[in-house]
């Protein structure tokens, strides 16, 4: 069975949730802003499509995030993606996340991916 808050949300998404922000008026008000979409597959019948818009991460929010992550990465990831996600998305984000907690990380990694985190590194002795 969906949760009630995903559900919620694509009702919203489908009335204008999403869509009724207005790209412009967003990032005249919050300068670089990016909409991240996740398809989370809880079972095997299952899809459930979220979409989510941050401002880019500062330099300072992903600070905190290293001084915190030793404390317990999930934790920091979460504050991480709270002190970026705009304030129209956040309860939407707190609700996606008390039903699907592991959204933290994958969710987590795009943004870190903006700040220059790589899945490929090649290092080679000379």
């Amino acid at each position: 069975m969906e949760d009630k808050s995903i559900k919620a949300n694509e009702a919203e998404t489908k009335k204008g949730g999403s869509a009724a922000l207005n790209p412009e008026e967003l990032k005249a008000k919050y300068g670089k802003v990016y909409q991240l979409d996740l398809t989370l597959t809880p079972d095997d019948d299952t899809e459930i499509e979220v979409s989510y818009i941050f401002k880019k991460p500062t330099t300072a929010s992903y600070d905190r995030y290293v001084k915190t992550a030793s404390n317990g990465m999930t934790k920091a990831l979460k504050t991480f993606m709270f002190d970026n996600i705009i304030p129209e998305h956040r309860d939407k984000l707190e609700a996606d996340l008390e039903e699907y907690p592991a959204l933290t990380l994958s969710a987590g990694e795009k943004l870190l991916s903006m700040l220059g985190l790589s899945k490929t590194a090649n290092l080679m002795k000379l």
